[in-house]
């Protein structure tokens, strides 16, 4: 190997890989740690672009516990995050051909809005909300401002709230249906599974109790300047506290001697040293490409194989000649979480819902004079008419561009039941498909979420030692959970430091 050494190289600048390195950095800047990114730009799907003066969130749209004294917020301070939050509401405005309905960031507006939409079930609605209410209070008392509880704070839980004991077993499912008969109302108050990419069986009643309601008491922000900002941002704070991100650096292999990872080797040959490596890359991609099967044991091998991907999706973006001040920032068109994830889990791609993101309604800096910027997303199976026309005989780019075009039209003919003539008004367009996703962020089969819901996850620690996860692949979905997986792998890292 050359010179060049660190105590720790960090592989990928997603969330997992910026929170591991602004946790070491902030506990000790003396430390000399590097993050290598194969982007121009940090973030992963924590991310943004411009085209023609739109500007386009590229994955996460919004965040919680962003709110002042809030625990993603307090930590990101800590680290002397230089950002802005704005409050996003309504959170969503749900849409559907018979109804609309408002989901305010205040528990009890959106209780009267559901009320109000649905008269004959008040009841079962307050009944529903009660149990809600108890499982956020009783979670928040113990936890108090920190994102993930102790092992301590887990048996307090459990000693000390019934509630949340009570349900700790239980699916969202069986939540859902113990309370609410009204399949129509079910659909509403399940939207939120589609941050897991999962259906409200595989989910913990508690989980969704605490996330998927979070907005509607906690509060939903966007960062401003977009997510974009939101990335560089947080790098900004890494660098200024000591730490190194070099961007267009693609990661070829983690060098391992004597079952103990050592430095990596960059795509271009270059060897780096470090004491200690945390891949926030994909965890097929770390196993098989980084690492290698002659490294790892057939069980384990035999494991990482067998882990299914999560959801991906399909995204439009689309520039407008026209403002859409008239209209809220988030928009559900027709999204009814349990049979849409069905349709994608068993490989069928037929839209007939979207999502609608306006992020210039939400922040004013982000406005184009010309018009609103657009961006529709919808899951979408990976495995899609020849893996989306890249295989076959045809020319390969030919079909690949007819399908993107195909489905990019259908999601603009179903936008324009929410906003009539909006195809006359369209002076940019492009679309991401799951291999967009798979290209920009090396995520295998462009997985949104890392690894799908409802299977055990990796450990941080791999049999490698001294090499650690980080991202999705570990924590699960979400930017909190991402972010806080690098800050465990730095906790890490600083107690072995510590002992030595």
């Amino acid at each position: 190997m050359d010179d060049e050494n660190f105590d720790v190289i960090i592989i990928g600048s997603g969330m997992g890989g910026l929170g591991a390195g602004l946790k070491l950095q902030s506990e000790n800047p003396k430390l000399k740690t590097l993050i290598l990114e194969q982007h121009n730009i940090p973030g992963g799907y924590v991310n943004g672009f411009k085209r023609k003066g739109y500007y386009f969130d590229s994955g996460a749209e919004g965040l919680v516990y962003c709110g002042e004294g809030q625990a993603f917020r307090m930590v990101l301070d800590k680290f002397g995050v230089d950002q802005e939050y704005i409050s996003i509401d309504p959170v969503e405005t749900m849409q559907f051909p018979n109804r609309k309905i408002i989901m305010h960031a205040n528990g009890e507006k959106y209780i009267s809005e559901l009320i109000k939409n649905f008269p004959n079930e008040q009841d079962e609605i307050r009944s529903f909300f009660r149990v809600i209410e108890s499982i956020q209070e009783e979670f928040l008392s113990v936890v108090k401002g920190k994102f993930d509880p102790s092992f301590r704070e887990l048996i307090k839980i459990v000693l000390t709230c019934p509630t949340l004991r009570k349900y700790a077993t239980k699916s969202f499912d069986y939540l859902l249906t113990k309370f609410i008969t009204n399949v129509e109302l079910r659909d509403i108050l399940s939207v939120y599974c589609l941050w897991l990419g999962v259906s409200s069986k595989k989910i913990k009643a508690t989980l969704a109790a605490v996330v998927f309601f979070s907005p509607y008491y906690q509060g939903h922000y966007y960062p401003k300047g977009g997510m974009l900002a939101f990335a560089n941002n947080l790098a900004k704070a890494y660098t200024a506290n000591g730490g190194e991100v070099r961007y267009k650096t693609k990661t070829k292999k983690i060098i391992i001697e004597n079952g103990k990872a050592v430095g990596v080797q960059l795509e271009d040959e270059t060897l780096i040293k470090g004491k200690w490596i945390v891949s926030n890359s994909d965890i097929q991609k770390t196993t098989f490409d980084l690492i290698g099967e002659e490294k790892l044991s057939e069980k384990y091998i035999e494991y990482i194989s067998g882990l299914e991907k999560s959801v991906t999706g399909f995204a439009v973006f689309l520039g407008l000649d026209i403002h859409l001040d008239n209209y809220p920032s988030h928009i559900a068109y027709n999204i009814k979480a349990e049979s849409y994830l069905e349709r994608i889990a068993k490989g069928n791609y037929n839209p007939e819902e979207v999502l609608i993101r306006i992020p210039d309604k939400i922040d004013p800096s982000l406005r184009n004079e010309k018009g609103s910027a657009l961006t529709f997303l919808t899951f979408a199976p990976y495995y899609l008419d020849e893996t989306w026309g890249t295989s076959g005989e045809k020319d390969q780019k030919e079909r690949y561009t007819e399908i993107k075009e195909k489905y990019t039209e259908r999601l603009i003919q179903i936008a324009e039941k929410v906003i009539p003539d909006l195809s006359k008004h369209i002076v940019y367009k492009d679309s991401a498909t799951p291999l967009t996703f798979e290209r920009y962020t090396l995520n295998s089969q462009g997985a949104w979420y890392g690894v799908r819901k409802g299977q055990k996850r990796p450990k941080q620690q791999t049999p490698i030692k001294n090499l650690l996860l980080a991202g999705g692949n570990t924590q699960g979905a979400g930017v909190p959970s991402c972010f806080f997986s690098g800050i465990k792998a730095g906790e890490r890292i600083l107690k072995k430091l510590k002992k030595k």
